[in-house]
């Protein structure tokens, strides 16, 4: 159950990141947006893990939730695999809310 989960997060994961859009300037001219130094990140990340303690679950399950209406909005079926997929999607979401309720006791 656990390899299929990871699957399936992983494909979703995937797939969302195709669909997304990548930012960059359209314009000649302007400068390029500056990349993030590995300090700046580090904290960042540091600073978030100290808000919670599993912010791995939280990002999963916003990815699954846009995948998962990405796909409730598609124009066409794919000969049922969609709705499969969606499921897939509302299982893995199950899991990913009991994963985190569990570490809560």
């Amino acid at each position: 159950m656990t390899k299929k989960v990871t699957s399936i997060l992983v494909a979703s994961a995937f797939a969302l990141a195709l669909s997304l859009p990548v930012a960059t300037s359209a314009e000649p001219g302007l400068p390029a947006a500056k990349a993030p130094t590995a300090k700046a990140l580090t904290t960042a990340a540091q600073d978030r893990d100290d808000r919670e303690r599993h912010p791995e679950i939280r990002d999963a399950i916003g990815l699954l939730n846009r995948a998962q209406d990405r796909l409730n909005h598609a124009a066409h079926d794919f000969h049922g695999h969609r709705v499969k997929a969606m499921q897939h999607i509302s299982e893995a979401l199950e899991e990913l809310h009991k994963a985190q309720a569990s570490d809560r006791h």
